[in-house]
């Protein structure tokens, strides 16, 4: 016959410090949820963790979202801990043996794998046909030779990566003329071999003009004509719809001029945009960033209510987070994980800058909210027309004008990857360094610790199973390991 009261004299059992019933729903509920969330734990998260302690740098244990203590490694030098988004390692100059063969402005770089060439420029004054070469690894570089010259010397012209082909596109002559030639490179195994007229000359000869590419052909912006008349003209090649390599004619983009007239600006495209920053307009050095949205293919986006392009956006200095911190010309520019670098020029008064400026613009529509700069990553000293290269995760500015605007031969490098903390103490988590085996080695030694952690998690929960099944024998073993110390209630009491 079921029993439906508690016999004479004996009391409800409690739980939680006589909170709640010992044999009711809620502490049933409580005891189930703390034992799911406990077997994952053991045989999900300890084995995940066991795997990322082989492999990474750093693991995170618990929840370490609001660090309030961080620790970064020696090689970030002086930078903050943890380092901005978009901060560099502070950029250090390259020793003499490492020189230019003779200072060089106003060149053009071109990187195919581990070999970086440097194009054209000004030396001695004046333009040079001269390709300089020389191969990169690890962020090191040896020392400069002479590669396969231009047809012809150019500087101040349009250097643009389409495809693993390096295009020369305009800029200055021997006599200082504005010229509309375009050269193509011809790339052999990753070394540049030689020249070739692309055969789709500029419609009118630019200089100082700015430029980009995609994943369908080249943009040229603005620039200086003949007779130094500033230009605000956009013009674009593309591969043919139908297929094939060779670029069609250029097109004048008359939807898509520049909003006013630019020459020195500095032009890169990150994000689906392409960026006109800085330069000299018509009112003299310019802070403003103007900002064109493309689409999949390169092309100027189209705003489907109307069925034209967007257009250019404009920051200027009524929008003073978006524009540059500073007018500023013949900057060096290049984009890495998304930020978007503003390097040296000069400014309004013709000075060479040594500031480092960098953003992260909105990957959605192209808008910036505001430039970032630290002290500790300016240039060791100004730099103006200083040709830039990104070659794995570090950066060369190289030659360029100095203060006094002498033509330099040296190069400066920033490592573009600083370390994250390897000790971050939070609320609710801390992230300690970790063994960082790489390699196929460091997979399969990271799988033998997942195995072993999650094999000996689930012995472990056999354990405390059995245990909880066989209350007498364990209480009895642990008064006997404790030598009489731990004493086993009578067996009544949790029968």
């Amino acid at each position: 016959m079921a029993e439906y009261a508690l016999p004479p004299g004996a009391v409800r059992r409690r739980a939680v410090f006589g909170l709640l019933d010992a044999d009711g729903w809620t502490w049933a509920t409580i005891k189930s949820t703390f034992w799911f969330i406990f077997i994952i734990f053991v045989l999900g998260y300890v084995p995940d963790r066991a795997h990322y302690f082989t492999v990474s740098p750093t693991i995170d244990l618990g929840f370490n979202a609001i660090p309030l203590i961080n620790l970064c490694p020696a090689t970030n030098e002086n930078l903050p801990c943890p380092v901005p988004a978009g901060g560099v390692i502070p950029w250090q100059v390259s020793p003499t043996e490492l020189a230019l063969p003779q200072g060089t402005t106003a060149a053009g770089t071109f990187a195919s794998g581990n070999n970086l060439y440097l194009i054209g420029g000004t030396s001695g004054g004046m333009a040079t046909a001269s390709v300089l070469t020389t191969t990169v690894a690890n962020g090191n570089f040896g020392p400069w030779q002479q590669g396969p010259a231009l047809p012809d010397a150019r500087s101040g012209a349009v250097v643009l990566n389409l495809s693993g082909t390096p295009y020369v596109i305009g800029g200055s002559d021997a006599s200082g003329n504005p010229t509309a030639t375009v050269y193509m490179g011809t790339v052999q195994s990753g070394a540049l071999t030689g020249w070739t007229d692309a055969g789709i000359n500029l419609p009118v000869p630019l200089t100082d003009a700015s430029g980009v590419s995609t994943a369908s052909g080249l943009w040229v912006f603005g620039g200086e004509t003949t007779g130094r008349q500033l230009s605000a003209t956009t013009y674009l090649t593309t591969f043919p719809a139908s297929g094939g390599t060779k670029l069609q004619a250029w097109q004048e983009m008359t939807e898509v001029p520049l909003p006013e007239a630019r020459a020195g600006a500095s032009a890169i495209a990150a994000g689906g945009s392409a960026y006109v920053m800085g330069g000299r307009g018509p009112n003299g050095v310019s802070d403003s960033v103007f900002y064109l949205q493309l689409d999949t293919k390169g092309n100027p986006a189209v705003n489907l209510a109307t069925g034209r392009p967007y257009g250019w956006g404009v920051s200027v200095n009524q929008s003073a987070s978006a524009a540059l911190p500073v007018a500023v010309q013949h900057a060096s520019t290049f984009t890495n994980a998304g930020a978007i670098y503003m390097i040296g020029g000069t400014d309004a008064n013709d000075a060479a800058l040594a500031s480092n400026y960098w953003t992260v613009p909105n990957a959605t529509n192209g808008t910036i909210s505001a430039w970032q700069r630290l002290d500790a990553t300016d240039l060791p000293a100004p730099r103006s027309l200083a040709a830039s290269a990104v070659v794995g995760s570090d950066a060369f500015l190289i030659g360029g004008s100095g203060t006094n605007g002498e033509e330099l031969d040296s190069t400066v490098r920033a490592d573009l990857a600083p370390g994250l903390p390897f000790f971050r103490l939070g609320l609710f988590g801390i992230t300690i360094p970790a063994l960082s085996i790489k390699g196929d080695i460091g997979n399969q030694l990271g799988y033998i610790a997942a195995g072993t952690a999650g094999a000996g998690g689930l012995i472990f929960l056999i354990l405390i199973g059995w245990a909880y099944s066989h209350r007498p024998q364990t209480f009895r073993f642990f008064q006997w390991i404790t030598r009489g110390r731990f004493r086993a209630p009578p067996e009544d009491e949790y029968s």
